[in-house]
């Protein structure tokens, strides 16, 4: 749009902002959440409903703020263990783009895929090109109700079950933030690698847009923009790390928002914070020690500790950033 009409797509802007190489933006005005120092951030206090997730530190010991100015708009400085980031991560890229999950794979690849799908193809190819080129390739799979990209919207036919333990886990998200009639039913799985951007959007394709939308990050850094109900309202720039989590809900659920940048191992913007699947916490819960948490994976939470098994994943953390995205659909819990 032109500027002299007054009606400058802000967010637009800002986007281009971020997004550019030559010069790099500058991260002066990004909201840093680690550390909570940002006059930007107001700190919530959660309390312990009295159980505990595996791979999660308890919601008492979470850092949880309040954005100013976007009301409903949350923000949590890695609530994960080093363990915690491991086995989701793994999740991600070995199981949730499996083959009874949608995902987009170009049809020659699909052809190629075993009954494992795209992870084991990946780790099988021994020619560096194609490895770096199929790396990139996986761009998202959904889970539970799988989106109709083209018509925008969730048919009760095209579904499958969600998965156990990722409803368990954005369940006790929901009830430590007072959602505790909250129903994941639908996941939408990004695969960012380095360099690829999420134009600016709203999600208003559920039936339910009081029910929170929760997103969870791992991987490579990436400046996350949020605006208001139009494009022509400045947005936030945030900085999500690894484990990160951005809760939208009341009236920032409809809220424009988007990813200019993913940040390259080169230009890390904090290089001592960005493979925190390396951390461990004395708060940690243990996998043993919880109680009710059976749809934990216990196969997949040991291999991630075995370094045949990690390190292929790690690698790929490298370039990539990866995030869940869950949401409610429908306007009443479905089973």
């Amino acid at each position: 749009m032109d500027e002299d009409s007054g009606l400058l797509d802000r967010f637009q802007k800002s986007f281009k902002y971020y997004k550019a190489n030559q010069p790099p933006p500058g991260l002066q005005n990004v909201i840093r959440i680690d550390d909570g120092s940002d006059k930007r951030l107001e700190p919530v206090n959660l309390l312990s409903n009295g159980s505990q997730f595996p791979g999660l530190l308890s919601p008492e010991c979470w850092r949880t703020y309040r954005v100013t100015g976007r009301p409903g708009l949350l923000v949590v400085a890695n609530p994960f263990t080093g363990d915690g980031q491991r086995y989701w991560t793994s999740r991600c890229v070995v199981d949730y783009p499996g083959p009874k999950n949608t995902n987009i794979l170009p049809q020659q690849l699909e052809e190629q895929l075993g009954p494992n799908g795209w992870w084991p193809l990946l780790q099988s190819c021994s020619d560096p090109t194609k490895r770096r080129k199929l790396a990139k390739v996986l761009r998202w799979a959904t889970l539970g109700f799988h989106y109709d990209w083209t018509n925008k919207t969730y048919d009760d036919s095209n579904r499958s079950p969600f998965p156990d333990d990722l409803g368990d886990l954005v369940c006790y998200l929901a009830a430590a933030f007072g959602y505790k009639q909250f129903s994941p039913e639908a996941s939408i799985v990004n695969f960012y690698p380095v360099g690829s951007t999420l134009a600016g959007h709203t999600d208003h394709s559920e039936d339910d847009l009081t029910a929170p939308l929760f997103s969870i990050s791992f991987g490579r850094p990436a400046i996350f923009l949020v605006g208001g109900p139009t494009r022509n309202e400045t947005p936030d720039a945030i900085l999500l790390q690894s484990g990160d989590i951005v809760v939208m809900s009341g009236p920032s659920r409809q809220y424009y928002h988007a990813v200019p940048r993913v940040f390259s191992v080169s230009e890390e913007p904090l290089e001592d914070q960005c493979r925190r699947w390396q951390t461990q916490s004395p708060e940690a819960v243990e996998l043993s020690a919880s109680e009710g948490m059976a749809n934990i994976c216990p196969l997949r939470w040991k291999e991630c500790q075995h370094i045949s098994f990690w390190n292929p994943i790690q690698d790929y953390l490298e370039s990539t950033r990866i995030n869940i995205n869950v949401r409610q659909v429908k306007r009443t819990a479905r089973s």
